[in-house]
């Protein structure tokens, strides 16, 4: 896992290392910049730091983290200096199962009591066609609600989270009051208006396959294209940027809650695309990390 983060990389070299302690932020962050001056990588054992939960598709995994590398942000193609966590999972125990293979994009909870869980008691997967159907009429819902001239969908929305417009992708997952039976729906559609203009709407929802009890975990954003993408006028989220979102999985969380992975991509600045996961309750991100960086 990667954090791309300067204060970050600062304090945490500090907690490994012990060095710049009673000089100040500036020493710390100093003492690092200065062991970096002369290599692009260092490596710190971690083993003495904390305990971890890693998340992905398969669920929430107890981990420990064993050895943190520091790269410089140029070496990764970040503006930020970029430090690399590299965890160990115990073999079987009540992580074994949501223990994530090789190779996935991860995202990791680090101030948090480390706990073990799946993907919850999930409604019953839908056929691919009424995924398919829940799909559109969620994409259809966020447009009828949304401001501006309305448009008509370009394409019927196919199931593919790794396509970047006319698609999207449905997840059960648990059932939450009054509903029945929920599932979680991210999407990209493209419309068109009367004026020509071709429009992204993206979001994410809770909903019951009736929309009855529909929520939006990423409100709709809705961004006139050019090119097919995303211009950097559009109209910016909290880092500037543009993004579509990818719905890519849900974790039982450690209090009988839920958190969603959404990918978050950034057509104008790849490197502000980010993995997240986000509590639905509250929409808030409760840990990101980079998708864009490519660290030798």
């Amino acid at each position: 896992m990667f954090v791309a983060d300067d204060r970050f990389a600062r304090d945490f070299y500090q907690q490994l290392t012990g060095r710049g302690k009673g000089g100040g932020g500036g020493a710390n962050h100093s003492d690092l910049r200065t062991a970096l001056s002369s290599h692009s990588l260092i490596a710190v054992d971690a083993r003495a730091a904390r305990n971890a939960t890693v998340l992905s598709a398969n669920g929430a995994a107890p981990a420990r983290l064993t050895l943190a590398r520091f790269h410089t942000g140029e070496s990764c193609g970040a503006a930020a200096i970029v430090t690399e966590l590299v965890f160990a999972f115990p073999p079987g125990g009540a992580g074994g199962r949501s223990t994530p293979p090789s190779h996935v994009t991860v995202v990791a909870l680090l101030d948090e009591q480390p706990f073990a869980s799946g993907a919850g008691s999930p409604a019953p997967a839908l056929t691919r066609a009424d995924t398919r159907e829940l799909v559109n009429r969620v994409a259809q819902r966020a447009e009828s609600s949304s401001r501006g001239a309305r448009g008509t969908l370009v394409h019927q929305l196919t199931v593919d989270p790794d396509q970047a417009a006319d698609a999207g992708e449905v997840i059960p997952v648990r059932s939450l009051p009054p509903a029945a039976r929920a599932y979680a729906v991210g999407f990209r559609a493209r419309y068109v208006t009367a004026a020509s203009d071709t429009l992204l709407v993206t979001g994410v929802a809770l909903t019951d396959p009736a929309l009855r009890e529909l929520r939006w975990v990423v409100r709709p954003q809705r961004y006139r294209l050019r090119g097919g993408m995303i211009p950097a006028s559009s109209p910016p989220r909290s880092d500037g940027q543009g993004v579509r979102y990818s719905l890519r999985g849900a974790v039982a969380g450690s209090q009988g809650g839920m958190l969603l992975l959404i990918d978050e991509i950034a057509d104008v600045s790849l490197r502000q695309s980010r993995a997240t996961a986000v509590d639905p309750a509250t929409r808030r991100v409760v840990a990101a990390q980079p998708l864009a960086l490519r660290c030798p």
